[in-house]
């Protein structure tokens, strides 16, 4: 009876051992966005909130490129944290700059503005969120509605392509302070939850 117990012990030892390390899988939520990394060779973009400035009105893109704004979408990253999360078909060619425009319907104010990156040549899917609330900062929402403004720009020629959806879902009230001049809320650019 001894030996069958030590000769199970192993198997034992394997098994809560399988357990442990499924259990303590790597938090992956700050993984940064691999699709905006290919289109526009960064994930990490300029952010300037409260601006005067509004958004470009819809504007189609020309023969050679493609821009469908799939959704945008108040979510969470994995760990839940909150976000903004958008999805994106483009078909885009060298050179051009991204601007995302997170304004409040109610007013048409311009609560936050993202922009960063120098587009290549790509044509697919593009998945990525970003934080609208840290531990210590959040973005100035409040209850209502919201809509998101993506366009890629020339620096020379000016809007290249202007698209604008509704952002779904609730947006995350918090007590927090804004963000500071030198934080980088809203500036990182994330990859979307497991199984997006």
């Amino acid at each position: 009876m001894a030996s069958w117990r030590i000769a199970l012990l192993p198997l034992a030892l394997v098994g809560s051992a399988l357990v442990f390390s499924a259990c303590n899988e790597p938090d992956t939520s700050f993984q940064t966005s691999p699709s905006v990394l290919v289109l526009m060779g960064t994930t990490t973009g300029s952010v300037v909130l409260d601006s005067q400035e509004s958004p470009p009105p819809p504007q189609n893109p020309p023969a050679n490129w493609r821009f469908d704004f799939g959704s945008a979408t108040f979510s969470h990253l994995d760990n839940g944290t909150p976000s903004i999360q958008f999805v994106m078909q483009v078909t885009a060619r060298p050179g051009a700059g991204l601007e995302l425009w997170l304004t409040r319907d109610s007013d048409n104010h311009t609560v936050a503005r993202w922009t960063g990156g120098s587009s290549t040549v790509y044509s697919g899917t593009v998945c990525f969120q970003l934080v609208t609330v840290s531990k210590t900062e959040a973005l100035p929402l409040t209850p209502g509605k919201y809509s998101l403004t993506a366009d890629f720009i020339d620096a020379e020629t000016g809007v290249i392509a202007s698209r604008k959806v509704a952002v779904t879902n609730q947006p995350p009230v918090s007590a927090l302070p804004p963000p500071s001049p030198t934080s980088d809320l809203f500036s990182i650019v994330y990859a979307c939850p497991k199984g997006n």
